[in-house]
């Protein structure tokens, strides 16, 4: 009997949670997300987002989530979920595979070389093995892609030239139309990366909104300009390939150079003058989004 009493005993997913020092701030979401009961019992998958990764997503620290409201939180935690047991041991090798999340979201599992991130975020665990699932802990907060490429380029203001472009830009190169239809419908496929320039970055090129709508500027030029910044495929940062990256017309290129500062975007029209990605993995719908500070040159 002794012995059999010092044998570790199962424990649902709740338990693993109080067992990590680093998920104080999950711990306290699900707790005000009503969901304590759900991972005590429910058969699932959690990806379990440590203190330092809610913090890096803007929440400071546990009170930072209970002011929210719980349904917002809920929403949150649920995007983390798969309702089902799903190990490493049963996860797709290579990049960006799909999979539908409790919150209704599809998000994309990678798992390369023993690594496995949900959209760009890292696991740091693997396969914390619970009686109701399993916990798979990662660096970051997963949001939910709630917006379109089209509608976050017409609701952020700081896009709102490189948008001026793409709307005269259509004119001359009419598969350019996704990327300004903000009519509330949420495409999943076919998918693309934007390196998007902010106003600040169009300004500096001379590319005022005047500018754009005049006749100076032909359409031509521009779609050959905005097409320049966008790669038909969806890319986190984890991802991202260095090198040579084929962009919307896959005769030109980008070079694209990761390092531990961060991620550098250079144009052939100007080698010596490289664009600083300033925010990465702006996750939409049918995309992503990185926010550079300098107009690519083909």
């Amino acid at each position: 009997m002794g012995c059999r009493q010092d044998e570790p005993q199962p424990k649902s997913i709740s338990d693993i949670l109080l067992g990590e020092n680093n998920l104080t701030i999950l711990r306290a979401a699900i707790t005000h997300a009503g969901l304590q009961d759900a991972f005590k019992t429910s058969t699932v998958t959690l990806f379990a987002p440590t203190d330092e990764g809610f913090k890096a997503a803007g929440y400071a620290d546990a009170s930072a989530i209970t002011a929210l409201p719980p349904e917002q939180v809920r929403a949150l935690i649920t995007n983390h979920v798969i309702t089902s047991n799903y190990p490493s041991s049963v996860m797709k090798l290579g990049a960006l595979n799909p999979v539908s999340m409790l919150s209704r979201a599809r998000l994309y599992l990678s798992f390369i070389d023993g690594i496995a991130y949900l959209n760009q975020a890292r696991a740091n665990k693997l396969d914390l093995a619970a009686t109701n699932g399993v916990v798979h802990v990662i660096n970051g907060v997963v949001p939910i892609p709630l917006h379109s490429l089209g509608q976050l380029l017409k609701t952020t203001p700081e896009f709102s030239l490189f948008r001026a472009a793409l709307m005269k830009a259509v004119g001359s190169d009419a598969r350019l139309k996704v990327f300004t239809d903000s009519t509330g419908a949420n495409p999943l496929d076919p998918s693309y990366t934007i390196f998007l320039p902010t106003n600040s970055a169009m300004e500096a090129a001379g590319l005022t909104l005047a500018r754009i709508n005049s006749s100076a500027v032909s359409s031509a030029s521009l779609a050959n300009l905005v097409s320049y910044h966008i790669v038909l495929s969806r890319f986190f940062s984890p991802n991202l390939p260095s090198g040579n990256l084929p962009m919307f017309d896959a005769s030109f290129t980008t070079f694209v150079a990761k390092s531990s500062t961060g991620i550098k975007i250079t144009g052939r029209g100007a080698p010596a003058t490289p664009a600083n990605v300033t925010k990465a993995d702006v996750t939409a719908t049918n995309g992503v989004i990185y926010v550079i500070d300098r107009v690519l040159s083909p």
